[in-house]
This record gives structure tokens, C-alpha cells and sequence, in this order.
């Protein structure tokens, strides 16, 4: 009975380090994929944006009137999709009125997501002033009256 038990206790013994070990080996394993998943993060990242860039040049061209042509891009990892958001200011009228122009785009797709564009009128006669018009302001179904609120829409989009 005590030599049974001796063997119990030895087997038990045994069965703590077999578990501590699995677990520490189960840690390492985590680690090592999470080092493996930010690597892949990093690499559909650093993708989106060298293909953004690409797009953009293809997609967009600067005239005379432009003010401002530039984009942000974001890989945005819960949606698998890469994102560009393209602020065109441009002039119209006299010269001293221009256009804002902000759009989503979903680049691989080249599909539209939201659009802003908003005139901002200048009058400088008889005394100088500003007007500002929101001409459209939407994401897919969404509708919006602000710039602010069209910031808001597109937040999710272009953070993750």
C-alpha cells in the first residue's frame, strides 16, 4: 500500500510538470502567432498603401483650377479592404469661390463609398463675405448635411 502510494504520488508529480510544461509550450505558441499575425498586418499595410498610391496617380490628374489634390489611405483589417479617402479643392466662378470635393473609395473594387462636396462661395461685392453649401453629403444609403457629420460616417472606414 505504501509502495502504491509512493507510485501515486511520483505519477502525480509527473502529471504537474507534463501540464506546466503544455502550457508554457501553448504560450509560446500564441506568441509566436501573434508576431505572425502583426507581420501580416504590416505587410497588408505597407500593400495598401504602395497600391494607393498607384490608384490615386492613375485615377486623379491636377488642372489649372486645383487648389488642393491629395489622399489618405487606411487598411482597415475587420473589413479586409483597403481605403482612400481623395480631398480635390478646386476653384469655379470669379476664381476666389472653390469646390471641396472629399471621397471614399474602396480601392481594389474602385468602388465610390461617400461623397462630400461643398462650395464655398466667395462675394466681394459690395462687402466681402463667404457662403458655404453643402451640395451632397452621403455614405452608401447614409445622408448628412455637415462636414462633420460626413467625418463621422466615414471614421469606421478609415480606422480600425
Amino acid at each position: 500500500m505504501i509502495a502504491f502510494g509512493g507510485v501515486f504520488l511520483m505519477a502525480m508529480g509527473c502529471q504537474d510538470e507534463k501540464i506546466a510544461n503544455l502550457e508554457k509550450q501553448n504560450q509560446d505558441l500564441k506568441a509566436e502567432v501573434e508576431r505572425n499575425t502583426a507581420a501580416a498586418d504590416y505587410d497588408l499595410q505597407a500593400k495598401c498603401s504602395k497600391d494607393a498610391k498607384t490608384w490615386f496617380d492613375q485615377n486623379w490628374d491636377r488642372d489649372k483650377d486645383t487648389q488642393l489634390l491629395d489622399f489618405t489611405n487606411h487598411y482597415n483589417k475587420s473589413m479586409n479592404k483597403c481605403f482612400i479617402e481623395v480631398e480635390y479643392h478646386f476653384t469655379f466662378g470669379s476664381g476666389e469661390s472653390w469646390v471641396n470635393n472629399v471621397t471614399l473609395w474602396d480601392i481594389y473594387e474602385n468602388t465610390k463609398y461617400a461623397n462630400l462636396n461643398e462650395h464655398h462661395t466667395v462675394y466681394v461685392k459690395p462687402t466681402f463675405s463667404t457662403e458655404t453649401t453643402v451640395v451632397a453629403c452621403e455614405l452608401a444609403d447614409k445622408k448628412c448635411t455637415t462636414a462633420n457629420e460626413f467625418y463621422d460616417l466615414v471614421r469606421p472606414y478609415m480606422s480600425n
